[in-house]
């Protein structure tokens, strides 16, 4: 059975009715073709045997013609083998009948005025009479006038016989036509449950997505866009489950990376309050607190940015900026942190090389891949900047060991770091605004050692 309001059900009911109009329409047209196609069988039938009586009776001596029982044998003659038996009146030009076969209209009856006008004139005759309380589709043929016979031979099929036929044709075509509708309403059933199967799988599919129940895999073998839908539902799970475990992930590593610096600040504060650091410890102290609460500002701040990505276009002011002042910022602000690990910034960039850009943004990025390299490095850091129909390449090169393959697999995801990473924000940020500015980024290892990011973006000039 299916159930009301199903897809299914409606699929039923739309067929269902499709195919009881066109059996109504089937059955109208066929019972008005039929009735007029029987009809016009028989007068023409009757024509073609009224033509052949009608030159055998003419063949005929005046003293044999209305002598009783002539034409009976001719008549019979004619009509062995029809399905549609008829009857026969010989009559002359003033309505007496000379011979008859209809038992309510004996030999020597007058007929009407009115159809001794239509059937004695010369020629053929071919239409409709009513003899009595009976309805006939008739023929006539007027004899030969030169034999002075001046009569004529009506060949009769009785309406009501017509109308038998008919109807019996009709009920076995109803009959058949029933038994094709209950065989398309079965047809229709089979079809609506084949259609509506991969629906209701589908649609379980959306309830367990709806719940956070990924992995199941819905299975609709089939070519059409319910194949290509199920693709694509598919395919939306497991994006809704990368990012479900991306999100787990996100959380679990911010919470432990706040808690880091919010700990040291809990620790040295209540230290501080409680006397336990005096003096220049408590000024240590103090220190303490002050840069963790500034790392933990800028954690705060970067997991804002990162929150913001693909916002409000506001968030950018993109003008005209030189590529080259923005590197020289970028370099000088890690000045220190080189000289601290004795790592030498050597920066190659061509001038007026215009971007339309966040000046402030891309000096972020590149802050962050200067540092980073500057981690990593052991002697140098290259900043290099290169011009390409269309775009400015820009790549920042280290002489340390490289990326490792799983650095190269996680090295765009929000916190993960590798040796000596930092908050493992830094790289997730530097592709967001380069991608925001329609650029790429890229990482990889340089033969010989060492790690390369390249940024490209496009250029004004």
């Amino acid at each position: 059975m299916l159930n009301q309001g199903s897809i299914a059900r409606r699929i039923a009911l739309s067929h269902l009715v499709v195919i009881l109009l066109t059996g109504l329409l089937m059955g109208a047209a066929f019972w008005i073709l039929l009735h007029r196609h029987l009809e016009q069988a028989a007068r023409d039938s009757l024509q073609q045997d009224a033509l052949n009586v009608a030159g055998l009776v003419s063949g005929l001596s005046p003293e044999v013609v209305g002598r009783g029982g002539m034409m009976r044998g001719m008549f019979t003659y004619h009509m062995l083998g029809r399905v549609i038996q008829g009857e026969y009146l010989l009559v002359n030009r003033r309505g007496v009948v000379l011979e008859s076969s209809i038992e309510q209209i004996p030999t020597g009856s007058v007929l009407a005025a009115g159809v001794v006008d239509k059937i004695v004139s010369p020629g053929i005759y071919d239409g409709r009479v009513t003899l009595g309380n009976e309805r006939y589709v008739a023929a006539g043929r007027h004899l030969d006038e030169q034999a002075n016979r001046g009569s004529t031979v009506l060949l009769l099929t009785r309406m009501a016989g017509l109308e038998e036929i008919h109807n019996e044709l009709l009920i076995l075509f109803l009959i058949s036509l029933s038994l094709a509708l209950l065989a398309a309403l079965g047809m229709t059933v089979l079809l609506a449950r084949h259609i509506s199967r991969p629906l209701k799988l589908l649609q379980e599919k959306a309830h367990r997505v709806a719940e956070r129940n990924f992995g199941w895999r819905v299975e609709v073998n089939s070519r059409d866009e319910l194949g290509e839908l199920g693709q694509a539902i598919n395919a939306m799970d497991e994006k809704l489950a990368d990012y479900d475990r991306a999100q787990k992930q996100f959380f679990q590593n911010a919470s432990h990376e706040l808690k880091s610096p919010l700990m040291s600040i809990l620790g040295y504060s209540e230290g501080v309050r409680d006397g336990v650091f005096k003096g220049a410890e408590a000024r240590h102290a103090l220190d303490v607190v002050a840069r963790e609460t500034g790392r933990l500002k800028n954690m705060v701040d970067e997991l804002v940015f990162l929150g913001r990505k693909g916002g409000p276009s506001q968030m950018y002011h993109f003008e005209e900026t030189d590529l080259q002042e923005v590197l020289e910022q970028a370099v000088d602000s890690q000045q220190v942190l080189a000289a601290e690990r004795s790592v030498v910034l050597n920066l190659d960039a061509p001038p007026e090389v215009m971007l339309r850009a966040d000046g402030e943004k891309l000096v972020r990025v590149f802050i962050n891949l200067v540092a980073n390299a500057v981690r990593h490095a052991a002697k140098e850091v290259q900043i290099k900047a290169g011009i390409h129909p269309g775009a400015v390449h820009v790549t920042v090169q280290d002489d340390g060991i490289g990326f490792t393959s799983e650095d190269l697999q996680h090295l765009w995801e929000r916190f993960y770091k590798g040796a000596r990473g930092g908050s493992g924000l830094g790289l997730p940020i530097a592709r967001a605004i380069v991608e925001e500015h329609g650029g790429t980024i890229q990482a990889g290892n340089v033969p010989g050692g060492g790690a390369a990011i390249e940024v490209v973006l496009p250029v004004k000039n």
